[in-house]
């Protein structure tokens, strides 16, 4: 697909995926949709010796698309694997905050992510590659960011704050 020029300025995003999934949302349990995605991932973890550790309470919903939820979270899980390819840790966690859910995927690798500037499209193919994570955050009016830790490995934070909605419900 090419974005002509008089596009160059605007969030290729909705251009890109426009009509890929349906725009519902339905209250979902995280924790299942993680599960549904590191069941997919399994062969690939034991593969490359890398050990699982999530923590997401059962309790944890969240109002989202769960196509979407699931393919940005596969997306992340798969950049982190690729980061160990010798082994290591995946840690998958999700609090509740104030102001909405906080999802961190975290790993173990030995490098460092050399600009933690990846979601900003500074990086064509790291923004390329992460696509449905971009277009889930917009459409969920969430932000995501990458981190260097400071023991090593890098985590993705995606937070996704409470709708109006959602805050009169509970």
């Amino acid at each position: 697909m090419k974005i002509s020029n008089s596009n160059k300025n605007k969030d290729p995003l909705p251009v890109l995926l426009a009509g890929t999934f349906e725009a519902k949302a339905s209250t979902s349990q995280l924790r299942d949709s993680v599960n549904r995605i590191l069941e997919t991932l399994s062969g690939q973890l034991s593969e490359q010796a890398i050990t699982l550790n999530v923590d997401i309470c059962d309790s944890l919903r969240y109002a989202l698309n769960a196509s979407l939820f699931e393919r940005a979270v596969r997306c992340l899980c798969e950049q982190s694997i690729h980061g160990m390819p010798c082994g290591g840790e995946l840690i998958i966690t999700a609090v509740e905050q104030a102001d909405g859910i906080d999802l961190e995927i975290a790993d173990s690798r030995n490098d460092y992510i050399e600009s933690p500037r990846l979601l900003d499209g500074q990086s064509d193919q790291t923004f390329t590659e992460l696509i449905p994570v971009h277009y889930f955050v917009a459409v969920h009016g969430g932000t995501v960011r990458v981190q260097n830790c400071p023991e090593g490995g890098v985590a993705f934070t995606i937070h996704l704050p409470f709708s109006q909605a959602l805050r009169s419900a509970a």
